[in-house]
């Protein structure tokens, strides 16, 4: 029996059941107002508010209105997700094809839909650093700047000089690319800088994130970088330095464990 297949699955199986669902999610609470939406034909609405009630997707409480319960909004919500997500790797499936996205905490993965605003810029043959030069534009700019990075990039470096720098995770080559170039007694605010190892770059400012992956072959890649505006996008980026600087260790710290 149909009824008894996963439920997501079993919504997605119709058109007219999701676009329902979605549409009550949204605050559609009549058969009319579903009607006038034109989310399918008049008998498929009615089939599909049969299918979702019988189902437990949704109710028609006191207020004689249809609205989702609590496993219809779940429902609607991960249907969402998904699209969004979708959405996401259309923009550039080139992209998404050819970087490693397993750097990332599996827990971030699964909120890439986050992102789904963001737009992948590229180097070209005629502008060989326009992703750099674009990278560079948004840090001159920024008033804030927290960041994750596996290299040191002394342009970048200089471009984000006037931002308020308030956390920096650093890959171990990092950090040692500045002791060589300073000495541990010299290394500026180090109570802002944490280390751990890293293969992404991730850039948070106060209107954007910076999103750089490596190659599927492991290499860093210069010349891509995905930047998103949204402030869902930022919070992504803030709760994965987080996730990244509650378990990395201090300057001094790293610099004291035997190698």
């Amino acid at each position: 029996m149909e009824k008894d297949r996963p439920i997501i699955e079993y919504v997605l199986r119709s058109h007219a059941r999701t676009q329902v669902l979605l549409a009550m999610a949204e605050g559609c609470d009549s058969t009319q107002t579903l009607l006038d939406r034109d989310l399918a034909s008049k008998s498929a609405v009615y089939n599909a508010i049969s299918e979702l009630q019988e189902q437990g997707l949704i109710h028609k409480p006191r207020s004689k209105q249809w609205s989702p319960t609590g496993t219809g909004i779940v429902v609607a919500d991960m249907i969402n997700q998904q699209r969004k997500t979708e959405s996401l790797l259309a923009t550039d499936s080139d992209y998404w094809q050819t970087h490693d996205i397993t750097v990332l905490p599996p827990k971030f993965r699964t909120r890439l839909s986050e992102l789904a605003d963001g737009d992948v810029i590229r180097a070209t043959e005629t502008r060989p650093a326009n992703a750099i030069c674009e990278v560079e534009q948004k840090l001159t700019k920024a008033d804030s700047v927290d960041a994750i990075t596996p290299v040191y990039n002394e342009r970048l470096a200089d471009a984000a000089t006037d931002a308020d720098i308030t956390r920096l995770v650093f890959d171990g080559d990092v950090l040692e690319t500045l002791v060589e170039e300073t000495s541990a007694e010299n290394v500026t605010n180090p109570e802002l800088i944490r280390v751990t190892e890293v293969s992404f770059a991730v850039t948070i400012t106060d209107d954007c994130l910076l999103l750089s992956l490596p190659t599927l072959d492991g290499d860093y890649d210069p010349q891509t970088e995905f930047i998103a505006d949204s402030t869902a996008a930022q919070q992504w980026g803030e709760e994965l330095l987080q996730h990244y600087w509650t378990s990395a260790q201090t300057p001094e710290q790293y610099l004291s464990t035997p190698i």
